[in-house]
């Protein structure tokens, strides 16, 4: 039996990756900040914590524990610099400096395809990068940077894999298919330029899949990363046809211009940034960017070196994500 920490454990792709653990047999420790998420999983018979990575005390959750999977971190694509440099890089590096004086065995580290994001097509984009001169936004720019401290980690004899799952959703989501689900509840919903931009998603147990293949003793534990999706890219309007199918929604698409689209997301930002509590605009650049144009990533050295083989297709898992969207929304 395996003792394994997992952050963000109160999270969507975390919750997922505590629970798959569990059922196998191993000793899994949850941490998180939501309580009550956390609760469902003490009552399933996981260990759960209540934790602030960027100030806690880390050591009693690292020591003895052989494998950390560290989901945790402040995914969105809007906010504060200073909140994301907290939650995504001081909160990483304190998790690395405690599991390497732990001793633990493995870390497993999720990051994310965002730090690819340009407003231009980008097809099979391999791991291997250079940062932008300008972050499209915080998250992007924060989720590199924690990238750089594993890699630090790892110099220091840490062993450590990366993981950048691209529009992971599924059951329990409550980002990706919910944002576009919330701007479809007008009954249109914009299809920037033709809709014919490819997109990469990422079906959850899929990725639970991933961070079992990086849990292998053959696997490089160098600190290389890994694209993950599920291998089967496709239209931005044929991914919308079947969610919104499957969940019986009839939805009007409204042509809108790249150009124009930019235009209007940038406008938004500006806006919203002057609101008090800069709230999140409906549009924006990122958005624009990621449903107008096409972006597909290169898994081939996920499924070489880590063995990755995504079982469940984007259609079934759409089928599973309707299922559970429909026993629990009312719409």
């Amino acid at each position: 039996m395996t003792r394994i920490l997992v952050t963000g454990a109160s999270g969507f792709i975390g919750s997922h990756v505590a629970k798959h653990f569990h059922a196998q047999g191993h000793e899994v420790i949850a941490t998180g900040r939501d309580v009550a998420r956390l609760d469902v999983l003490s009552r399933a018979g996981l260990r759960s914590w209540v934790r602030d990575l960027s100030s806690d005390p880390l050591s009693p959750l690292t020591d003895e524990t052989d494998v950390v999977v560290h989901c945790a971190a402040l995914s969105s694509p809007w906010g504060r610099r200073e909140q994301f440099m907290a939650a995504n890089v001081l909160a990483t590096k304190r998790l690395l400096d405690a599991s390497r004086q732990s001793g633990v065995r493995r870390f497993v580290h999720f990051s994310s395809p965002s730090i690819y994001f340009r407003l231009g097509d980008q097809f099979n984009t391999p791991e291997a990068f250079e940062p932008p001169r300008k972050w499209i936004n915080p998250y992007a720019e924060t989720k590199w940077l924690a990238e750089q401290c594993v890699r630090e980690a790892v110099s220091a004899g840490l062993p450590a894999v990366i993981l950048r799952p691209r529009a992971v959703f599924g059951e329990g989501d409550r980002a990706i298919f919910p944002r576009l689900l919330g701007l479809a509840q007008r009954g249109w919903f914009p299809r920037i330029g033709d809709g014919k931009a490819l997109i990469d998603v990422t079906y959850v147990a899929n990725v639970v899949a991933a961070v079992q293949a990086s849990m292998e003793y053959t696997v490089p534990v160098d600190g290389r990363a890994f694209n993950i999706t599920n291998g089967e890219s496709m239209q931005v309007r044929e991914l919308l046809h079947h969610l919104f199918s499957a969940l019986d929604l009839k939805v009007r698409m409204i042509p809108l211009p790249r150009s124009v689209a930019i235009a209007l997301g940038g406008a938004a930002e500006t806006i919203a940034n002057v609101m008090p509590g800069r709230p999140e605009p409906r549009l924006s650049r990122y958005g624009v960017g990621v449903l107008g144009f096409s972006q597909t990533l290169d898994i081939s050295a996920a499924r070489q070196q880590l063995g990755y083989a995504p079982t469940i297709s984007v259609i079934e898992g759409i089928a599973r994500f309707a299922q559970w969207w429909k026993s629990r929304v009312q719409y």
